[in-house]
C-alpha cells in the first residue's frame, strides 16, 4: 500500500501490488461467506529490529534484515608484547582519522565500529554512496594492518602483490598524509574486498560456536540443532499463547539464518558480466548484427532522407558497428540530412506517444517541465520503446541495433564494479570522475523509480530494473547529438564512430534547398573519404571523459589530458584570509584541471597562488614548490599502481583500456613536471 495527495488534500490508500481473489490470497471467510484477502504494506528497506522495537512484530524473510557483528570480532586479537602490532594499531588509527572513518577529534583508538550484515555479506552501514564503503573500508584497512594470517586463507591464487608489499604501501600512504593514497593503498587494495567478506564468514562462525553453548552445529554439513531447538520453543510458545517469547525467538532465528547463510557461503570467482536471468539474452553476435543492419537499411529508406551517403556495416574487433561511406565525400560535403521525423528528441517522443499511450504522454509531459536538456523525457521513452512495446515499437529496427544490455556491461564503465574501478584506476582521478558518475545514474534510479505513475507505465519489471535503466542512460550518454541547444538521438547518425581527425564534429540545421521553409539536421564530412571506407567525427575530447561516456579510448588522441581534482582552498589555507582576492581571482575554489599542455600547467600555478596567497606578479620559485608538490603526489601514485597490477595478465579490452589510462596520466603529470615546472620552461606568471 502507499498513499497520495489528492487535489482536495484527501489521503488515498492505493495497492502497491496486484492482489487476486484466488484461494491462496484469502486470510479467512466471514459469517456471509465473502472471502477476506489480507492486504500489505511494504514499509521499506528497515531492519527487522525496527519492526520489533516500533511495531512489537518480525516479519518471516526480511531481505533487509541483518545481523550484528561485534566489533571485537572484526580485529585480530592483540598479541602480548607485540610492539609491531601497537605501532600498526597506531597506523590504523591514523588512516581511520585521516579518511573520517572515526570521529576526528578522538584522541585515543577505541576499535571500528559494530557493523550489521545481511544475508548476501553486505554491510547495512555502507550505506549506498558510490566508491564510499564506512564499514568495510574500515574492516579492509584493520585486516590488512593487523592480521598477517588472513592473506593466505582469502586471495590464494590471486596475482596480487605479497601481503608485506601491500602493506608496506599502506604504511608509506600513511606516513605521506595523502588522503587519496591512503584510500586506495590501505582500504581500496587488490583483494580487499574478499579480505571483509573473509572476516565476515570469521566472525559469523565464532557467533555461532558462542550461541551454540555446547549443542552440536556443523556449519559446513547444514545440521543445525540449535535452529531446530529454537523452532521447536517458537511452536511451544505459541501454542500457550506466550506472545512476546514467541517474537523474541522469531528475531533469534531470523538472525540465526543469516549467521549460518554467511559462515556457510563460498568465494566464487568474481564476474563483472554477471546478468541476471531477465536480461541474458539481451547480447548482441555478429549474425544478429548482421540481420539488424539490413532491416535498419530499410527502416531507414522509410524516412525519405534528403541527403544519405553513408550505411551501416558490421566493424569487428570490438567496434560493432560503424558508418561508410556510399559514395566519394569531399570535405565540407554533406553526407546525411534529417528530417525532424527522423530523429528522437523531446517533441518526436511526445509526438509518438500521444498516438500510443495517453499514459506515457502525459508522464513525458510531466518530465519535460523539469528539465531543459530532456534527458529523463528520452530516458523514459527508450525505456518504454525498448522494453515495454519492443518489435510493436515504430523504432524497433533502430533500437535491436543498439547494444543490448550485456554488450554495455561488456565495455561501458556505467556498470563496472568498484572492485574493478578501484584495481586499475588508483591512483587516478579517473576513478572519482567515474564514481561520481555511476553515483549519478544510481540517484537518478531512485527519483525516478519512487514515481508511482512511472511504475504504472513502464512496469516494475522495466522501472525497478537497474540493468535495464543504466542501458538508457548509457545510450543516452553515449549517443546523444546536439544541435540547437537541445539532445538528440539520432539514428544512423550514431553510428559514425570517432577519432582524432579533422575539424570537431557538428551538426546543424539548415534549410532544405527544395523547400526552404523546412529544416533538417545535417552534418558534413570533416575530411575526404572514399567510397567503402569508414567514416568518423573527432569528438575533441580527452580520454577520461570517452572512456567514461562512450566505453573507448584513442590511442592518438590530440585531446588528451591528465585529469587532475581533488584541489580545493582550505579555510586555513593563507589564500582563504581574503575572501575578496579569492573571489576575484578564481571561479571555482574546487577547480579541476585538464593536463596536457604549457597553459594548464599555468591555471594550475595560478590556483596555486590564490590558495596559498602568493602574489600574482610573483616570482616563479614562489609557486614552483607548490606545483611540484601537487605533481609529484600523482606521479607516485600512479607509478604505485602500475607496479602493483603489473603482474595482471588480464586481456579483456576495459582493463587495458583503464591500464592505458594510468600510463597516459603518468606521461602527462611526468611532461608537466619536467618541461613546465622543473625545466626551462618553468615561468608561472602568466595567466
Amino acid at each position: 500500500l502507499y498513499h497520495t495527495l489528492s487535489d482536495d488534500n484527501s489521503i488515498t490508500v492505493r495497492s502497491d501490488r496486484d492482489v487476486f481473489a484466488d484461494v491462496s490470497s484469502i486470510d479467512h471467510f466471514k459469517a456471509d461467506g465473502n472471502a477476506v484477502i489480507h492486504l500489505y504494506e511494504d514499509y521499506g528497506p528497515v531492519d527487522s529490529s525496527l519492526f520489533l522495537q516500533a511495531h512489537g512484530f518480525v516479519p518471516d524473510e526480511n531481505p533487509h534484515h541483518c545481523a550484528i557483528v561485534p566489533k571485537s570480532l572484526l580485529l585480530p586479537n592483540e598479541k602480548s608484547g607485540d610492539s609491531s602490532h601497537q605501532k600498526n594499531a597506531r597506523h590504523l588509527f591514523q588512516a581511520l582519522k585521516t579518511l573520517k572513518l572515526v570521529y576526528p577529534g578522538a584522541e585515543v583508538f577505541d576499535g571500528i565500529e559494530d557493523v550489521c550484515v545481511k544475508q548476501n555479506l553486505e554491510i547495512t552501514e555502507d550505506g549506498s554512496t558510490v566508491g564510499r564503503k564506512r564499514a568495510s573500508d574500515s574492516i579492509a584497512i584493520a585486516t590488512l594492518l593487523l592480521d598477517d594470517n588472513a592473506v593466505a586463507l582469502e586471495t590464494e591464487g590471486d596475482s596480487f602483490p605479497s601481503w608485506s608489499v601491500l602493506k608496506q604501501y599502506c604504511i608509506n600512504a600513511i606516513n605521506s598524509g595523502d588522503v587519496e593514497s591512503i584510500e586506495i593503498r590501505c582500504a581500496r587494495y587488490p583483494g580487499s574486498d574478499k579480505l571483509v567478506r573473509g572476516v565476515l564468514r570469521k566472525a559469523a562462525r565464532a557467533l555461532i560456536r558462542e550461541d551454540d553453548s555446547g549443542i552440536e552445529m556443523v556449519i559446513d554439513s547444514g545440521n543445525d540443532s540449535k535452529m531446530d531447538q529454537l523452532r521447536s520453543q517458537l511452536l511451544e510458545a505459541r501454542e500457550h499463547g506466550k506472545e512476546q517469547l514467541a517474537i523474541a525467538l522469531q528475531f533469534r532465528i531470523e538472525e540465526r539464518k543469516i549467521l549460518v547463510s554467511v559462515a556457510n557461503s563460498r568465494e566464487i570467482p568474481h564476474d563483472d558480466n554477471r546478468l541476471d536471468e531477465s536480461t541474458m539474452h539481451l547480447r548482441s553476435n555478429e549474425t544478429e548484427l548482421d540481420e539488424s543492419i539490413l532491416e535498419f537499411k530499410a527502416f531507414v529508406e522509410t524516412f525519405g532522407l534528403p541527403v544519405n551517403k553513408i550505411e551501416p556495416k558490421v566493424v569487428g574487433n570490438g567496434i560493432r558497428i560503424g558508418a561508410f561511406a556510399t559514395e566519394f565525400l569531399n570535405v565540407g560535403d554533406a553526407y546525411i540530412s534529417l528530417p525532424p521525423t527522423a530523429v528522437i528528441g523531446v517533441d518526436t517522443a511526445l509526438a509518438h506517444a500521444s498516438k500510443t499511450s495517453p499514459d506515457l504522454e502525459f508522464l513525458l509531459r510531466q518530465y519535460s517541465k523539469q528539465q531543459r536538456d530532456g534527458f529523463n523525457v528520452l530516458l523514459l521513452f527508450l525505456l518504454h520503446e525498448r522494453f515495454v512495446l519492443g518489435k510493436k515499437s515504430v523504432w524497433w529496427p533502430y533500437l535491436n541495433l543498439l547494444p543490448k544490455v550485456s554488450d554495455l556491461r561488456d565495455f561501458h564503465p556505467l556498470f563496472f564494479s568498484e572492485q574493478e574501478i578501484d584495481k586499475y584506476l588508483a591512483g587516478s582521478d579517473v576513478r572519482k570522475y567515474i564514481y561520481r558518475y555511476q553515483q549519478g545514474a544510481s540517484e537518478r534510479h531512485k527519483a525516478i523509480a519512487s514515481d508511482i505513475f512511472a511504475a504504472q507505465v513502464l512496469g516494475g519489471d522495466v522501472l525497478f530494473d537497474k540493468n535495464k535503466f543504466y542501458w538508457a542512460c548509457a545510450i543516452l550518454d553515449g549517443r546523444s547529438i546536439w544541435w540547437e541547444g537541445e539532445r538528440h538521438i539520432v539514428p544512423l547518425l550514431d553510428l559514425v564512430n570517432a577519432d582524432g581527425n579533422g575539424k570537431v564534429h557538428e551538426t546543424y540545421l539548415e534549410a532544405l534547398d527544395s523547400d526552404p521553409s523546412q529544416k533538417v539536421a545535417v552534418t558534413r564530412a570533416s575530411r575526404a573519404v572514399n567510397p567503402g571506407e569508414q567514416v568518423f567525427e573527432n569528438y575533441a575530447q580527452p580520454n577520461y571523459v570517452l572512456f567514461t561516456h562512450h566505453g573507448f579510448i584513442l590511442e592518438d588522441n590530440p585531446d588528451d589530458c591528465a585529469l587532475l581534482e581533488g584541489l580545493f582552498v582550505h579555510r586555513n589555507d593563507p589564500g582563504a584570509a581574503d575572501v575578496h582576492r579569492l573571489r576575484s581571482l578564481l571561479r571555482s575554489t574546487t577547480p579541476t584541471f585538464c593536463i596536457r599542455a604549457e597553459e594548464s600547467v599555468l591555471q594550475l600555478g595560478h590556483f596555486l597562488r590564490a590558495k596559498y596567497a602568493l602574489p600574482t606578479n610573483g616570482t616563479d620559485g614562489e609557486v614552483r614548490q607548490h606545483m611540484s608538490n601537487v605533481l609529484t603526489e600523482r606521479i607516485a601514485r600512479l607509478t604505485e599502481t602500475l607496479d602493483i597490477i603489473a603482474s595482471d595478465d588480464s586481456t579483456m579490452a576495459r582493463h587495458q583500456f583503464m591500464r592505458r589510462i594510468v600510463q597516459r596520466d603518468l606521461m602527462h603529470f611526468q611532461y608537466a613536471l619536467h618541461h613546465f615546472v622543473q625545466g626551462p620552461q618553468n615561468d608561472t606568471t602568466k595567466g
